[in-house]
């Protein structure tokens, strides 16, 4: 049975990844057998997917496999004047430029060293290679080993110690997009087929959606499926859509559907041919699609000449409803289901992000608060001693004329409840047991400990945790913004805490 030891595999990578790599190699069992007695099941998603498939193929769509990268000129072509505003929302996809590597005296050498007497020539060549990209770049080991003689240990370890340009690459952007809508994919789909099919023709395609969402949440991800159909005709009108849209949904177990006309039209529908369809389940309406006639601009710009109706179901949102779950990342990823935590695991969970290792720094950030607490109010200039020993001397000063030593939220309180994280000027709700000025002392008493110089530590404004030396593990703060929650920390403090070696003691 293999349990691996994390650490030590991540330590040994990194002083030699190379190394490491063949050497763990062992760390792995052979000649097992495992047998699986049942079975699988299948994910809820797919499962709405393929009754989305079963639906359409039965009314009589044709599916269609559409193109998911596409120039950002595709949503000019369609949205005019708002493309910009929808490829916002675009995820633009970067390229790795092929570097020119050169071959040194002192590169050659490296080489050797690591390879052996290796062909040089036969090595500039392959390098060439890629660089022209005559080799893709995931064969590039494949080829080095195959046409240097060479094993993949040593391919590798030439990548990694003598060619850094191979690390040290950074995306250059590119106009192509992953498609953010169906419908754009559509055009194209369209423009190929319009001479090749009798009428009516009806078409369609499920897959997947990429939306750059400021963040996942509940009812958000930044991929999400589509089941989206066309169906082109010179007599295609939107009455006939809805016609088709809603047998579509009793097909799905819905048997009230409702249309209710957009108040701002999206550009690659006509004006006034845009609708939402809702569903009734379980005594509610909810919305489940938008369907439209595609604006003759939008056609003309994709050398498209009928009329097409679109619609596009979120395939999401209708498992959401038939399967009676809440939140979609618990649909798309059950394996990473967000859990519940109380006001108190929230509280616990809050932590310093540097604190002093040693009794004598905690006693000096006891020392700082304290300090700072008794002379909060004082009006500057003025200066405060915290700590003396026979090395140091820590003080807490303000300079600036007028100001208090501690600025007005330099006490605040750091607290929980129903899932939020705030502030108070006294303790409630559930507790964290620590204030501003206790977590600025215990970073600035770190810092003292670990530092051979005099020094500054300076805390300002707050926005943030880690504004005050204070951190939560991610999967924390993720189910705070789960819940739309939120961490809300701020104020001004502006401390300032000094600390100088005594003549004679420093060392």
């Amino acid at each position: 049975m293999a349990i691996f030891d994390l650490s030590e595999i991540r330590a040994l990578a990194k002083t030699d990844f190379t190394e490491a790599w063949v050497s763990t190699a062992k760390l792995i069992p052979i000649h097992t057998r495992l047998s699986l007695d049942r079975k699988g099941k299948p994910h809820l998603l797919r499962e709405s997917i393929q009754k989305s498939r079963d639906i359409l193929l039965n009314l009589g769509f044709d599916e269609m496999e559409n193109l998911t990268i596409l120039s950002d000129i595709d949503v000019v072509k369609q949205y005019g004047p708002e493309a910009r505003l929808i490829l916002d929302r675009a995820f633009y996809l970067a390229e790795l430029p092929r570097p020119d590597i050169g071959l040194s005296a002192k590169r050659i050498a490296q080489a050797k060293k690591i390879a052996g007497e290796i062909e040089i020539e036969e090595l500039q060549s392959i390098l060439r290679s890629y660089k022209r990209g005559e080799i893709e770049a995931d064969n590039l080991v494949e080829e080095l080993v195959l046409k240097l003689g060479i094993t993949d240990h040593q391919a590798t370890g030439l990548l990694d110690k003598v060619f850094p340009e191979v690390k040290k690459l950074h995306p250059v952007p590119s106009d192509k997009t992953l498609r953010s809508h169906m419908t754009a994919t559509w055009f194209h789909t369209l423009a190929a087929l319009q001479d090749k099919a009798s009428f009516p023709f009806a078409l369609f395609s499920v897959g997947p959606r990429y939306r750059n969402e400021q963040r996942e949440d509940a009812h958000h991800l930044r991929v999400h499926h589509s089941a989206s159909i066309v169906i082109m005709d010179p007599e295609m009108s939107l009455d006939a859509g809805r016609e088709i849209t809603e047998e579509i949904m009793k097909q799905y177990g819905f048997s009230e559907t409702r249309f209710e006309t957009k108040t701002a039209t999206s550009k690659y529908y006509a004006p006034g041919q845009e609708q939402e369809v809702f569903v009734r389940h379980g005594g509610d309406w909810l919305e489940v699609a938008d369907i439209g006639m595609y604006s003759p601009i939008a056609l003309a710009n994709f050398d498209i000449r009928y009329p097409v109706f679109n619609a596009g179901f979120g395939i999401e949102r209708l498992a959401m409803i038939l399967y009676g779950i809440d939140d979609v990342r618990k649909l798309a990823f059950p394996q990473f289901s967000i859990a519940d935590y109380s006001d108190e695991e929230i509280a616990r969970s809050i932590t310093y992000v540097a604190s002093p290792k040693t009794a004598r720094g905690r006693k000096i950030a006891r020392a700082i608060e304290e300090v700072a607490q008794r002379y909060k109010d004082e009006i500057a200039p003025c200066e405060f001693l915290a700590w003396k020993d026979e090395s140091i001397e820590v003080r807490v000063v303000e300079n600036e004329a007028g100001k208090k030593l501690i600025g007005p939220a330099g006490f605040n309180e750091i607290c929980v409840a129903n899932g939020a994280i705030y502030s108070d000027i006294v303790p409630s709700g559930v507790y964290s047991g620590i204030n501003y000025m206790r977590a600025i002392a215990m970073g600035a008493a770190a810092a003292i400990e670990s530092s051979d110089d005099d020094l500054t530590y300076q805390v300002k404004t707050i926005k943030h945790l880690s504004d005050l030396n204070l951190q939560m593990p991610d999967y924390i703060r993720q189910h705070i913004e789960s819940k739309q929650k939120k961490i809300g920390v701020g104020g001004a403090v502006f401390v300032t805490i000094k600390s100088q070696f005594i003549k004679g003691k420093h060392g």
